[in-house]
């Protein structure tokens, strides 16, 4: 199973423990049929749109954050906490390897 770690910009503290990056493990098949996929992406004006569903990435967060605990995130600041959610979507964003014959 992969993980990603997303360095934070600064360490925190929360509920006695520092730490300055948070590890997400990636969404599996059981995470994807049970939340969806957590964003869309809709012709507009002649362009791609790409819409986030809040509450889906959420979910996503909560479900795959191995470390610190999501009980500690709450600390973050609004640049780490928009670091784990782009973390999150990147999982959904990679191509999947070619294959070959």
């Amino acid at each position: 199973m992969a993980e990603t770690v997303v360095p934070l910009s600064k360490r925190y503290e929360a509920h006695g423990e520092v730490f300055n990056g948070v590890t997400l493990r990636e969404p599996r098949f059981e995470d994807l049929l049970a939340l969806g996929e957590p964003y869309e992406v809709q012709r507009a004006g002649g362009n791609n749109v790409v819409i986030e569903n809040v509450d889906t990435v959420a979910a996503y967060v909560r479900r795959c954050v191995t470390a610190p605990g999501i009980d500690k995130l709450g600390v973050l600041e609004l640049a780490d906490a928009r670091l784990v959610r782009d973390a999150v979507i990147g999982f959904f964003m990679r191509t999947a390897p070619a294959v070959t014959e």
